[in-house]
């Protein structure tokens, strides 16, 4: 699992000069985050773990809590597609 983590991140900062594009996570709807290139999941993901982490807390994206969150947002996004991605995650992802 750590191996995916570590595979996801590097692929997440090789893609990143391609994602020259603002994303405006209230107009992504899950079936298009579900649909969307892996760089593209990946990019909002992270932002979506760093925007559910308390303020004060460690800078540390914790790789089990990363997998978690990742497939109820998966579970939700395929039951709910035509959510915004943030209503998903105030549902799936509680703030540690």
């Amino acid at each position: 699992m750590a191996i995916k983590f570590a595979l996801a991140a590097a692929a997440l900062l090789m893609a990143a000069p391609a994602l020259a594009q603002d994303l405006d996570f209230s107009k992504i709807k899950c079936k298009e985050f579900i649909a969307a290139p892996k760089e593209q999941v990946s990019t909002i993901l992270t932002w979506l773990e760093a925007y559910y982490t308390k303020e004060n807390d460690p800078p540390i994206m914790f790789a089990d809590k990363t997998m978690k969150d990742a497939k109820n947002l998966n579970e939700y996004c395929n039951a709910n597609g035509d959510d915004d991605i943030i209503k998903a995650a105030d549902k799936v992802m509680p703030v540690k």
